[in-house]
């Protein structure tokens, strides 16, 4: 592997290919040698906020973690490996999904993020690249680098321009309505083909999410129902009390939109 500034080896691993740099560190392709099974290595640019229990990540739509630790300096997590690619890249060849795949696919995400919200914690970055796909279409949450506690000081704004809630970036209290607004800008994007807060900068982006409103759907989409767009709608709502008070209300609102489409 060319030298790129990055160790070789970590955790008794040999990293290969780089997949992808992001805010939080860089994404590695390992092989394990005790296994031989390929797995990811995040390379964290600062130290995890927190150690958090194993028990959180267990959830068959979170992407596991098999280990993590800290050499000559350099912090680190060993995850499995996602060998259909992102959310990020599925949506690159699609304008926009039918309806019961968009779905189907926030109702996983939604299932992951009540998990986590569970035991008092707060994903603070769900966006396309951040939800990876496994066999049988399975979706799972990765990428905890920016995990937080809902209880204590606010933390700071960090997050992914486009994606993150009002209240993130402006270094409010947070609570688990701030994730359902990051995964809000996900569905628009699914059924649309678009995103409700786009720019050609990342100030255009948080000036778009904290002052502009984004059309419905459903006129961007005229075979979109109603139902849907008022879900999405609900969920981008600028004010935290306008939104779903957490993920389990949310999907049952997503569950009366299948069922009414199962009964058609």
């Amino acid at each position: 592997m060319p030298d790129l500034g990055f160790p070789s080896q970590i955790g008794g691993l040999d990293l290969h290919a780089v997949i992808r740099c992001g805010s939080t560190g860089s994404v590695h392709a390992a092989i394990d040698p005790q296994t031989g099974k390929t797995v990811v290595v995040k390379l964290l640019h600062r130290p995890p906020a927190m150690v958090v229990h194993d028990v959180v990540f267990n959830h068959p739509n979170i992407v596991q973690i098999f280990d993590h630790g800290c050499e000559r300096g350099q912090h680190y997590v060993v995850m499995e490996y996602a060998p259909e690619g992102s959310l990020k890249g599925r949506l690159r060849s699609l304008q926009n999904l039918d309806t019961d795949t968009a779905l189907s696919w926030i109702r996983q995400v939604l299932l992951a993020l009540d998990h986590l919200h569970s035991y008092g914690m707060l994903h603070r970055d769900i966006k396309p690249d951040n939800l990876l796909f496994f066999p049988d279409d399975r979706l799972k949450v990765s990428d905890l680098g920016l995990m937080c506690p809902m209880r204590g000081s606010p933390p700071a704004p960090m997050g992914t321009p486009g994606f993150m809630s009002p209240e993130q970036i402006m270094g409010l209290p947070l609570d688990p309505r701030s994730d359902l607004f990051s995964l809000g800008v996900v569905f628009y994007r699914m059924v649309t083909g678009r995103f409700p807060f786009s720019g050609s900068s990342v100030s255009a982006r948080l000036n778009a999410t904290l002052l502009s409103s984004p059309p419905w759907p459903s006129h961007l989409q005229s075979t979109l129902s109603r139902s849907i767009s008022q879900v999405i709608m609900c969920a981008i709502s600028k004010r935290p009390s306008q939104r779903f008070a957490d993920a389990k209300k949310f999907l049952m609102a997503i569950d009366e939109i299948g069922n009414a489409v199962m009964v058609k």
